[in-house]
């Protein structure tokens, strides 16, 4: 089970960036724990893009489901991440 909340649409900038570097901290070992990680960051970017109108944001919430996939993927596969 994730730790990583699944309603992000009402907290501010401010508090989803604390967030954000609280799960940058947290240790990750298993292609799951880096999968869930993955989705948090693309969520967060993907709302701070949809907020502000933020290219970059867009681009990093791409970069991070596309991170995501390649961890699942391989998982799956039985390789490392």
């Amino acid at each position: 089970m994730s730790d990583y909340p699944t309603d992000l649409s009402g907290l501010s900038g401010a508090r989803l960036v604390r967030l954000f570097l609280d799960a940058v901290d947290m240790p990750r070992t298993t292609p799951a724990e880096w999968a869930e990680f993955f989705d948090f960051k693309a969520r967060v970017f993907a709302l701070i893009a949809e907020r502000d109108g933020n290219p970059d944001a867009a681009k990093a919430a791409e970069r991070a489901r596309t991170n995501r996939e390649r961890v699942l993927n391989k998982a799956t596969m039985g390789g490392d991440v």
